[in-house]
């Protein structure tokens, strides 16, 4: 099934020039760039590849205030040394106390991490135990589905929305930033590697629909990957790239007519078209990032997120929304101690803030920057988003280098960064939340065709973790991560899980043949941390 695709329509607000085109030659200082947190190494996008030389864009930028690479002084003040003391490692590690020790998982479940052996108490034992590499799932089931979501790792995401042709079962599948080589690089002999290898390969995939690109960063526009789901969903797939991408895909092989480039706040349609039927939209929506590939070409193509708009065949008035951030920054945050950490476990005590914090200030003050407007801009101009798909990590640029010294923590003198000294670049777990919430409010009413208003259909509302816990560096990583997202969640009433499992999207979990217990429904904000290859259903 090869899905229709509508011509590309812009918004009337957004004709050129954008704010976030770059027209005119830029200066000798790009406004961001491969080493985004490190202002004066960042490379200069005023050489662009050869395919876009003859473009009237010489770039691209964050046209927002919020936007903000550190300075070298914020980023030595946000540097620490010696063993990692985050209480959000404990609450994490918590979780083990009520499964058995002796249990070992089968080889094919388990990460790269080098002391497994030491099983089960170890960081890495840890790490495993808590985060599994599962064999995907990929049935969709019948009925009152809205969407299967199934983690492929790092930000890897297959989602599958009901059919939208009448009388047919099989499910449209969009697959977001895949990425299945173990390296995320130039050369697959060199680069970060994955800890946690991918839990299944391309020729496992059902057929792919629409495959979604946020941005060229190897880790998520891998050429082998792309070039392999061509080949495998040839009959079917489509791609959606921001701005400057689309040449590319051209030169790995795949057809023009199939490669769809888009800027922001672009829309176009997924219809089918032999008969009347349901209709998906996709728009091209802001995300705070950059772009780079070969060194010279920085920010000479976009970065986006994107949000996919799922009309059922018999339902036209409200759809239902996924919102994919790619990879985005929130907010900058200079103070070293943010964010808040909870108390160490069995105390009432707050933690102590990082050892960083009690260092001198620098020749600057602490910078107090707005989170990014254009998550709110998303909610507001396309509605309140259902099922988001959110990174929750801070980018492993910093701790794959730190990884070429291995000692221990306590006399390493490579050291760790504050998670908000990158936040405008990679958001961390408590901005992830903060976006769910500005991203999900309801609204109370819709206006029909007819230009009445009636109620809005209540929807489930769930974010699943991404962008985490594939290429790391160390099994601390996977331990702090869940820790400070489950914090994160509890400080700002989002409820936190690692499945749906048991639950109806009533919020109702099973008890027994001929009852059930009342749970809060869905329609709250959950947050799902899965395993990779793990599947939820909303």
């Amino acid at each position: 099934m090869l899905l229709a695709i509508s011509d590309v329509w812009k918004s009337e607000s957004t004709r050129p020039p954008p704010d976030h085109h770059i027209i005119r030659a830029p200066t000798a200082h790009g406004d961001s760039g491969w080493a985004s947190y490190i202002p004066s190494w960042a490379p200069s996008p005023r050489r662009t590849r050869p395919s876009l030389s003859k473009n009237p864009i010489a770039g691209f930028r964050n046209p927002w205030p919020s936007w903000h690479k550190p300075t070298a002084s914020e980023i030595w003040d946000s540097f620490s040394w010696g063993a990692d003391d985050d209480p959000c490692i404990d609450l994490a590690a918590s979780h083990l106390d009520g499964e058995h020790p002796a249990t070992k998982f089968e080889p094919s479940q388990l990460p790269n991490f080098s002391d497994l052996s030491d099983w089960p108490g170890s960081l890495g034992a840890k790490a495993a135990r808590l985060l599994r590499i599962e064999k995907p799932d990929f049935s969709f089931p019948p009925g009152n589905t809205r969407a299967k979501v199934t983690w492929l790792g790092h930000a890897s995401v297959l989602v599958q929305l009901p059919s939208i042709t009448p009388g047919e079962d099989q499910p449209v599948r969009c697959l977001f930033d895949p990425t299945f080589s173990m390296r995320c690089s130039p050369s697959q002999n060199a680069g970060p590697i994955r800890s946690y290898p991918p839990p299944c390969d391309v020729a496992h995939l059902p057929p792919i629909h629409a495959v979604f690109i946020s941005h060229n960063h190897y880790d998520h526009m891998d050429c082998d990957t792309l070039v392999a789901i061509w080949k495998h969903s040839h009959d079917s797939v489509r791609f959606f790239v921001p701005l400057g991408n689309k040449p590319r895909l051209m030169e790995w092989g795949i057809f023009a007519d199939r490669v769809t480039e888009m800027d922001w706040w672009d829309s176009a349609g997924l219809i089918y078209p032999s008969s009347i039927g349901g209709q998906i939209v996709v728009t091209c929506t802001p995300a705070q990032h950059n772009s780079w590939r070969s060194g010279v070409d920085a920010d000479s193509t976009l970065w986006s997120s994107w949000c996919v708009e799922h009309y059922a065949p018999d339902q036209q008035k409200q759809p239902y929304r996924v919102f994919f951030a790619g990879d985005t920054g929130y907010q900058f945050h200079g103070d070293p101690s943010w964010p808040p950490r909870p108390p160490r476990l069995g105390s009432f005590e707050p933690a102590s803030p990082p050892a960083a914090s009690t260092q001198k200030r620098g020749r600057e003050e602490v910078r107090e920057l707005p989170p990014c407007p254009a998550f709110a801009q998303i909610r507001e101009r396309i509605g309140p988003q259902h099922l988001l798909l959110l990174p929750v990590s801070v980018g492993a640029s910093f701790a794959y280098l730190r990884s070429f010294v291995p000692l221990p923590d306590w006399i390493n003198p490579f050291p760790r960064h504050s998670p908000g000294v990158t936040g405008a670049n990679h958001m961390p777990p408590w901005d992830a939340v903060q976006v769910l919430k500005v991203m999900t409010e309801s609204e109370e009413n819709v206006e029909t065709d007819d230009g009445r208003e009636e109620a809005a259909e209540v929807m489930p509302i769930v974010a699943v973790a991404m962008h985490w816990g594939t290429f790391v560096t160390e099994p601390i990583e996977v331990l702090k991560t869940l820790g400070q997202l489950e914090w994160a969640c509890q400080q700002h009433g989002v409820r936190f899980a690692r499945s749906l499992d048991g639950l109806d999207a009533a919020g109702k979990e099973a008890d027994g043949p001929n009852g059930s217990v009342e749970r809060p429904g869905l329609s709250e904000p959950w947050f799902v941390a899965l395993n990779h290859g793990q599947s939820v259903t909303v």
